[in-house]
């Protein structure tokens, strides 16, 4: 197992519902790393790919709906986050479906994606949530 797939403490936002998604959601990435390490073949790739891009949309969808609820002021910007990267997550998908896909970048992505979002954006959002609880 990979170090970088372990959730750590930078990662948590204050918000358990929250947290206890992005451990999943990290979760789910290892599985497709170690997947990857394994050399499984095609069609196993693909059906954890299209679990991580379902989780990622439930994921935004739920966190979405806690800003929604609690009048988070940066919702829209933040929506257009998730939406941006659900896209280029799809864009990986169609091409992995088609093509060879660099496996060390598809992972910096990936783990570049968790880390800087959930420390940057999330985080403004967990603290947003703080002040009015």
């Amino acid at each position: 197992m990979d170090n970088n797939y372990i959730w750590k403490k930078q990662y948590e936002i204050g918000v358990p519902e929250i947290d206890g998604e992005h451990q999943i959601f990290l979760k789910t990435i290892q599985k497709l790393y170690e997947a990857y390490q394994k050399k499984l073949p095609k069609e196993i790739l693909s059906g954890l790919f299209l679990e991580l891009y379902k989780y990622a949309d439930f994921h935004f969808i739920s966190e979405e709906n806690i800003m929604v609820i609690n009048g988070y002021p940066e919702y829209e910007a933040h929506k257009k986050e998730h939406h941006n990267l659900l896209q280029k997550l799809a864009g990986i998908i169609n091409t992995f479906d088609t093509k060879y896909i660099d496996k060390d970048k598809l992972f910096e992505f990936l783990l570049e994606w968790f880390t800087i979002h959930t420390t940057n954006s999330d985080r403004k959002l967990g603290a947003y949530l703080g002040t009015i609880e």
